[in-house]
């Protein structure tokens, strides 16, 4: 390659366009590389190869509840707390634990009537009409299913039977072993049928809720094993399995829940509401991938750039599959074993597009084809779209940041490649010049490969700073600047430049 290196960066600017014709993604051409050339533009390789991969999706996760092991505690019948057992909120218990005792005249009331029913079936059991020992057993299941329904135990249907007396309170147990999670129970509080007073949390087993794209939902299957890392325990990982997979998607972020379910450790430090990440692995078995790094994607076509032998590198299309961590799955394109370009590919890509340009045209000079040029970037007025007509004349465009209004010009009619005085006017939101203000502004080419440079822009008077900037190549160029004034919060906005090759 007899060209400078520096052709390498501005062919990437150059385009081929036709009289009234709209520009077209320009072809390809083989490039050759000597050694030496290689290692100045750090190019790299990698290996198209057929190897086993997995998919791995990740997601935050957070622990919630796991919703088949609550249990509210409320009563049927109501009545006044006497005496609380459990009475702090966080409290562990056991299944049948006493949680309180209970007044209730209902209760009380029903348990007499029951008593009552009982001491009438026993003496009408040797009457000799059938009619009144029926009526007498009958009334007797009646009171005694109105105490099952207002949740007396059977054992403390037998106690009151054994006893024959009617118990004052009645004690209310714990439905299921686990932690107090909600609390309304205070001693001497009236409640009244259907009122929640504790809400408890079997913490042997808790879920985990994540949000996995579309795309990825068709790997994701109940029953599948996923890792869970918490911020809180950085050196454990939690096995989790897949419980559920939403039916359903959000529509704003394009997601559904997948819930995971996992046992929680003996010590129960899995506590819900605690975040983490979710890791999901799916094997997909032997596919043929080359590195994510050698894949050149413009949106419409994707490019590899393969060594050809002999410093030749030949640009080739391909079709892409699956995307990996570190790799990316080619459909079509190469062969296992061949090897790609996997860094400085944008630097290739822009001489190989530049030498089959070059091609063309000489072609068509050949055949005698006019109206060929070659097209780079137009200047671009800033502000509203019209350049300063004078020196030192400020344009009419604004932008507003923070407290200050900013605009940014060249000093010059247009900015152009070299050496360029660019200014910086600065007014308050009244429209005053700003002075005093430290002011420094940094500028590059958005575009692989290009460095930022900074400079610092001094005061001339009226709110306007100047700084000198030095321009590589016609184009678009970003401009960020920073102001600082005392006593006032920095303020830093991007503004665009043409410059004039």
């Amino acid at each position: 390659m007899s060209r400078p290196l520096a052709l390498l960066t501005v062919a990437a600017l150059a385009r081929l366009t036709f009289a009234a014709e709209p520009p077209v993604e320009l072809p390809q051409a083989p490039i050759r590389l000597d050694a030496g050339q290689q290692q100045a533009i750090g190019l790299t390789w990698g290996t198209a190869e057929r190897r086993p991969v997995e998919k791995v999706i990740r997601t935050v996760g957070r622990l919630d509840f796991d919703e088949r092991k609550l249990a509210q505690v409320t009563l049927k019948v109501g009545g006044f707390i006497e005496e609380l057992f459990a009475n702090y909120t966080g409290q562990p218990v056991r299944r049948g634990d006493p949680l309180f005792t209970l007044y209730s005249p209902e209760l009380l009331t029903a348990q007499r009537e029951y008593l009552l029913a009982r001491e009438t079936e026993r003496r009408l059991r040797g009457s000799s009409l059938p009619e009144a020992r029926a009526s007498a057993a009958s009334l007797a299941r009646a009171s005694r299913e109105r105490l099952r329904l207002w949740d007396l135990s059977p054992q403390q249907v037998r106690e009151l039977e054994e006893s024959g007396q009617a118990r004052r309170t009645l004690t209310i147990h714990s439905p299921i072993s686990g932690t107090v999670i909600e609390k309304t129970a205070v001693a001497g509080l009236r409640v009244e049928p259907g009122m929640t007073l504790y809400r408890i949390a079997d913490l042997s087993t808790v879920w985990a809720y994540g949000d996995v794209y579309e795309y990825e939902l068709p790997l994701v299957k109940v029953g599948q094993q996923a890792d869970l890392a918490l911020t809180a325990y950085p050196a454990e990982r939690f096995t989790a399995r897949v419980a559920w997979v939403s039916p359903v998607l959000d529509s704003k972020t394009r997601t559904a829940k997948v819930r995971f379910e996992l046992p929680n450790s003996p010590d129960q430090i899995l506590r819900p509401e605690m975040y983490g990440t979710v890791e999901l692995r799916v094997p997909l078995g032997e596919r043929l991938v080359v590195p994510g790094t050698a894949v050149l994607d413009s949106g419409r076509r994707q490019v590899v750039f393969v060594d050809g032998g002999d410093g030749r590198l030949l640009p080739r299309e391909v079709r892409l599959g699956a995307r990996f961590d570190d790799a990316v799955e080619v459909l079509g394109g190469v062969e296992p074993g061949e090897r790609v370009v996997t860094s400085a590919n944008f630097l290739v890509d822009s001489e190989s597009k530049l030498q089959a340009a070059e091609s063309m045209m000489g072609m068509m000079g050949a055949l005698g084809m006019g109206g060929v040029k070659m097209e780079s970037a137009r200047p671009m007025e800033m502000g509203g779209g019209e350049a300063p007509a004078s020196p030192g004349a400020l344009p009419a465009g604004e932008k507003q940041v923070g407290d200050l209004r900013v605009a940014v010009f060249p000093a010059r009619e247009t900015a152009t490649v070299g050496e360029n005085a660019i200014r910086v006017r600065v007014r308050d939101a009244a429209g005053a010049p700003v002075a005093g203000a430290t002011v420094r502004f940094s500028y590059t080419m958005d575009m692989p490969g290009m460095t930022i440079e900074e400079a610092p822009a001094r005061e001339l008077g009226d709110g306007v700073y100047e700084g000198a900037a030095r321009f590589s190549m016609g184009g678009p160029w970003s401009l960020v600047v920073e102001i600082a004034r005392p006593g006032k919060p920095p303020a830093r906005e991007k503004f665009t430049l043409r410059v004039q090759p």
